[in-house]
């Protein structure tokens, strides 16, 4: 049985829970009182907070305020909240490049496990989410409301595509050409808003699917969900008759580059590469100066233009090569200069020679995505072993990787995000009862936070 005991010392009510036993050596009754705390006049015990636990603090905070302000998280919360286990590994996936199935063992000792509500991330249910994330309508729903909010109306999109090598036993998995030579492989088809440079849309392909097969599709599904396709960016991979005459129907502006081994280019070269270093076509692009040339042409009965562009400096390094590699072959065969150090970039509206270049390389922003997934996300290897949470685990990355591209556009190349998110993980946060006490940060981390428009507070509820 037991009693509140109150005792009064200085003007102050100590609670006592008392609880009366038998001693059994003693053979008599006995009681033990355990202090509860200072109470008030009305006998309410003020609970005194015991130190519980400390816990790596400002990485998943940081977060966590960061994602509330962007556009994406009404999304987010609209289409995936019931599913609490997806911003976890949204968080892991940044800020730990280990293997999905360590992420329960990071947020254990995270405060992402109070913030985030203590979910279940063992490696059965990891899979489980996986597998809903894989589902169509799930994607779908998903694409329809982004694409709706992230997508500009006067913005060209960017269309380009990678090799994922998967051994894994897959439906989509196929044999195909990478740098690395023949392997089993996926294709993974990016699509990027041109103003923006953030990730639209994504598919994922046999590893033996040809670009060129590719384009009308993503169009189509693009257009299905909402997006009014005005203008394309694309590399010679995309660049066939049958693409060409589609994008002329569609009425969508183009600019791509022409491979080398279509007639039209060799014919342009040939009549029109003589003169091309002349100082007339001399431009600026960035610390370079190079050559272009534009010229009117038929391409499969519509009217377009061709630049020329000549770099004096690529030029000289495929000159190089193509000379040490004739004086290698044993049997002099001649050799064809011309081309040397030349593209050919064909566009449906004219352009002035500096827009022509700028324009183009701006397609070097989805091969930066490309580099994000792959070394800062860790997307490979793909550790799922079938399709539908093959298919998961690269939707949950396409999300993670617009939400990495955002921070790092906060952090403004003054940190890497790898690098704030670790400089962050080390404030740390000490558990009590009812609340978290954060540490002092350091100058490095007060500036991560500012630069993120996230403000640390002293003390937290739990």
């Amino acid at each position: 049985m037991s009693f509140i005991r109150y005792k009064k010392r200085d003007n102050k009510r100590y609670a006592y829970e008392v609880t009366a036993y038998w001693d059994k050596e003693l053979k008599k009754p006995r009681q033990k009182a355990v202090y509860l705390g200072v109470a008030d006049d009305n006998g309410e015990i003020q609970k005194i907070s015991i130190e519980k636990l400390q816990l790596d603090f400002g990485d998943s905070f940081l977060l966590n305020e960061f994602v509330k302000q962007l556009k994406i998280a009404s999304v987010i919360s609209d289409v995936f909240g019931h599913c609490s286990e997806l911003m976890p590994l949204i968080f892991y996936r940044l800020c730990s490049t280990s293997a999905m199935y360590n992420a329960s063992t990071w947020m254990s000792g995270n405060y992402a496990n109070i913030i985030l509500k203590q979910v279940n991330l063992s490696s059965q249910n990891i899979s489980r989410v996986l597998k809903y994330l894989g589902r169509e309508q799930i994607q779908q729903k998903f694409f329809k409301q982004y694409l709706g909010m992230a997508s500009h109306k006067d913005s060209a999109i960017i269309i380009d595509a990678t090799s994922l090598p998967n051994n894994s036993h897959v439906g989509f998995n196929s044999w195909g050409y990478d740098d690395g030579g023949i392997g089993k492989q996926l294709r993974m088809l990016c699509v990027l808003d041109g103003k923006t440079r953030l990730p639209l849309f994504y598919r994922y392909l046999p590893g033996n699917m040809l670009d060129i097969s590719t384009l009308q599709t993503t169009i189509d599904e693009l257009q299905l969900m909402g997006v009014k396709v005005d203008s394309a960016l694309l590399d010679a991979g995309y660049f066939s008759e049958t693409n060409i005459h589609e994008l002329y129907n569609q009425q969508i502006n183009f600019l791509t580059r022409m491979p080398k081994s279509r007639t039209v280019y060799k014919d342009l070269v040939a009549k029109h590469s003589g003169n091309l270093e002349s100082l007339k076509y001399a431009t600026k692009y960035g610390e370079r100066a190079i050559f272009v040339k534009c010229k009117t042409i038929d391409l499969f009965g519509h009217n377009a233009y061709a630049y020329m562009v000549l770099d004096p400096v690529r030029k000289g390094k495929e000159l190089q090569k193509l000379v040490i590699d004739h004086l290698a072959d044993a049997e002099i065969k001649p050799i064809d200069i011309a081309g040397c150090g030349v593209m050919v970039l064909v566009s449906s509206n004219k352009l002035s020679p500096h827009d022509v270049v700028s324009n183009y390389y701006a397609r070097q922003a989805i091969e930066q995505v490309f580099g994000f997934y792959k070394d800062d996300l860790q997307l490979l290897p793909l550790r799922a072993h079938s399709d539908s949470t093959i298919r998961g685990y690269m939707f949950l990355l396409f999300i993670t990787l617009i939400i990495f591209i955002e921070l790092r556009k906060a952090l403004k190349n003054k940190f890497t995000v790898e690098r704030a998110l670790l400089i962050t993980r080390n404030l740390k946060c000490k558990l009590f009862n009812d609340k978290a006490v954060i540490a002092e940060p350091t100058k490095q981390q007060k500036e991560i936070f500012a630069l993120c428009n996230v403000i640390v507070p002293r003390m937290c509820g739990i």
